[in-house]
């Protein structure tokens, strides 16, 4: 259990959203509120350019700070960087976008640094993955539940917190991570706290230090940060 918090890691899709991917209000209002005695960071799937507006206009604290594209890049107010071999991104991508597969790279994807996302369904999906597989490429596969997501190796959710925490001098054992998927569990494996919301896969409530109650998504964040300023009020 943390003894001290000095940054809150908050997944976006599905944890300050809607079902369907739209910002549930009452979400940002507790994240504001929580924002005036703690730093928060945004840690999303969303491409830098997206993750930034969401920092800066959502601005859930003074500082515009956050991890986007899966780890793939750190933003510290106006400063960012890159993390990861893009070079293997390039060939990657280029693998894709010469196949049959390229059909499902997201609309959103001509925005990103480092980080490929890919909608499909299941089946094809596996498909995917076994050829990446076997063609050996040196990357990480994982799924946000909205988006199947490529990044080069060594790339997640928890290398992208630890070069912010680095920047920023923050001690991990002194971070809450709050998230609903599976590329939220590097995050909450370096982590002081972590906290899974009711709508998170079993496997992600499982590994996480709490999961809250409610209805999940967005309607279940206040509950994850009422447990958060339970312990700033805490002597």
């Amino acid at each position: 259990m943390l003894e001290k918090l000095d940054l809150v890691a908050v997944d976006v899709d599905g944890t300050i959203t809607y079902e369907e991917p739209y910002i549930h209000l009452g979400a940002v209002k507790a994240l504001r509120s929580l924002g005036k005695k703690v730093p928060i960071a945004l840690v999303t799937g969303n491409p830098f350019p997206i993750a930034y507006a969401l920092s800066a206009y959502l601005r859930p604290s003074s500082k515009v700070i956050g991890i986007a594209e899966n780890g793939g890049v750190v933003y510290l107010g106006e400063r960012h960087r890159l993390l990861g071999d893009l070079n293997v991104m390039d060939k990657v991508k280029k693998f894709i976008k010469d196949s049959s597969y390229g059909k499902y790279i997201s609309e959103d994807s001509k925005f990103r640094y480092v980080d490929l996302a890919l909608r499909m369904d299941p089946v094809t999906q596996e498909r995917l993955i076994r050829e990446i597989i076997s063609k050996g490429f040196d990357v990480e596969i994982t799924t946000s539940g909205y988006a199947l997501h490529i990044m080069p190796k060594g790339v997640n959710k928890g290398t992208g917190l630890l070069s912010l925490c680095e920047e920023l001098g923050v001690d991990l054992g002194r971070v809450a991570a709050i998230g609903d998927s599976h590329n939220d569990l590097e995050m909450f494996s370096i982590v002081g706290l972590s906290i899974a919301l009711p709508n998170a896969p079993r496997e992600v409530k499982e590994r996480a230090d709490i999961v809250v109650g409610g209805p999940g998504y967005g309607y279940s964040l206040p509950l994850a940060i009422k447990v958060l300023k339970s312990l700033l009020s805490s002597p």
